[in-house]
């Protein structure tokens, strides 16, 4: 049996010295596979960082162009003279125009209250009785029927808490909402409360025979009005309705969100104003900040890109540097393509004025970077010419549509980069595998250098442990004998 090399003397360190130099000699095909997929990693790395700008940019040019429902160089802003007052939005299709807003009141929602009652006392359930109650609730056409029982004795806290639980556990509780209130120590009164405003939202209370009582016992009634501890409603019907003057004529509705007093224009009443109170201005414009936003991420992202592309792409023969994609025409003819989609005049604009970005005040420099040089001169040119501009990005050979078609091929599923990627991932699968071969051989080979390196270290010890036994015999031999 051979001995392991670890069990042989001090010359086991050598060895183990001689095996890992001739392993590193024969490892050196695994460390360059290794090195090839770690610069194919870092290369489809570098594709997904490209494609990620390319797509942002594509992304920024289609929020450029309209859509079959909504156009952004429609869009139409409403600016408020008094925002604590009202305010608005616009819709694209609302008119150009102003207006002069005055509010009355505002919208309420309608508060129904029982009478005023002593907590401890019993009053309501000796009036009402013991047993099973009903009665129903109504808002605009529609009705309810809620039911709550009453046990003698119940003092009135408790007969007014199952009254507002059995009301919000309800169908009518999607309508409205009850809850006991105190408004002095140690009374008790029931609100209901409407959850929608306006007068065709009324809370209606009703209830008919013997045993349907309770809301007489309670004091609840939608026909008074409440005064004092007597129950009832506690708005003016005719008064829960928002009213506002609107260029002379006056308007009532039901929410303070009106939606159907001006075309396309959704306002929103905030505040009642005193009479004899400035009434507020409402100016409906096109909403160029909306355009400017999208304009300047185009801007931003078409800067992202190009500068990519340019470092990505140059070659500089003195400093020593090669960019990832120099060379290779695909991208080299993307760069320039970029440049002239950006620079070339487009055809058929509705005003011969504005053709090429530039006209929007929108330049580009040396290196290719865009910026907008005069922002008065693209706010002339929103106001002004909107159809011209919507033109200038958006026709058949609109910048917009010239830039959002050349990033197409290369981010779509299956594009130039998809591909590429594929690509990469195939030869690191391939690396993967040989190297995956390489490790098993190498390890094999290890453990046969091992066992030969045993081998040849046992005799070795042999040949060392008979030589010393022959020294010795022959050492011993040539001593002188004694007599």
């Amino acid at each position: 049996m051979s001995a392991g090399i670890s069990s042989i003397g001090g010359q086991s360190s050598q060895i183990e010295d001689l095996i890992k130099q001739y392993m590193a000699i024969e490892s050196k095909p695994m460390d360059t596979l290794k090195k090839s997929k770690e610069t194919l990693s870092t290369r489809s790395a570098m594709f997904q960082d490209l494609n990620s700008s390319l797509l942002s940019l594509k992304n920024a040019s289609c929020a450029l162009i309209p859509t079959d429902t909504v156009s952004l160089y429609d869009a139409k802003t409403a600016v408020s003279g008094d925002t604590s007052v009202l305010t608005a939005q616009a819709e694209p299709l609302a008119q150009e125009a102003a207006y002069s807003i005055f509010v009355e009141r505002l919208a309420s929602c309608d508060v129904v209250v029982s009478g005023r009652f002593s907590s401890s006392a019993t009053e309501i359930s000796e009036s009402a009785g013991p047993g099973d109650k009903f009665f129903t609730i109504t808002i605009g056409d529609t009705s309810w029927d809620v039911s709550v029982s009453v046990s003698e004795g119940d003092d009135n806290s408790t007969v007014l808490a199952n009254l507002a639980t059995a009301i919000n556990r309800s169908e009518a509780g999607r309508h409205v909402s009850a809850g006991v209130v105190c408004e002095q120590a140690d009374t008790s009164r029931l609100v209901i409360t409407s959850k929608s405003s306006g007068s065709v939202n009324a809370v209606i209370l009703s209830e008919s025979g013997e045993s349907q009582n309770i809301l007489v016992s309670s004091g609840m009634s939608s026909e008074v009005r409440s005064s004092g501890e007597s129950g009832g409603y506690l708005l003016a019907r005719d008064s829960l309705d928002a009213k506002f003057n609107l260029n002379g004529l006056d308007f009532l509705r039901p929410s303070n969100a009106v939606t159907d007093a001006i075309e396309g224009v959704t306002l929103t009443l905030k505040k009642s104003q005193d009479l004899g109170s400035q009434a507020v201005s409402l100016d409906i414009k096109p909403d160029t900040n909306g355009i400017k936003a999208k304009l300047k991420a185009f801007v931003a992202s078409f800067n992202a890109t190009a500068k990519f592309l340019q470092n990505k792409t140059m070659v500089d023969a003195h400093a020593g540097i090669r960019g990832d994609l120099a060379g290779e025409a695909v991208y080299l003819n993307l760069k320039t393509r970029m440049a002239r989609a950006v620079q070339t005049k487009v055809e058929g604009t509705e005003s011969q004025g504005i053709a090429r970005l530039f006209d929007l005040g929108i330049t580009r420099d040396r290196s290719g970077q865009l910026s907008i040089s005069s922002e008065a001169k693209l706010d002339k040119a929103l106001t002004e010419n909107p159809d011209s501009v919507l033109d200038l990005f958006t026709s058949e050979d609109g910048v917009a549509v010239r830039v959002r078609n050349l990033m197409e091929p290369f981010v779509e599923a299956t594009g130039i980069i998809d591909r590429q990627r594929e690509s990469i991932g195939n030869r690191i699968n391939t690396i993967d595998s040989r190297v995956k071969s390489l490790e098993g051989r190498l390890e094999m080979r290890e453990k046969a250098l091992r066992t030969q390196f045993a081998q040849l270290l046992s005799a070795l010890t042999l040949v060392n442990t008979q030589s010393a036994m022959l020294n010795s015999f022959m050492a011993q031999s040539s001593m002188p004998l004694l007599y």
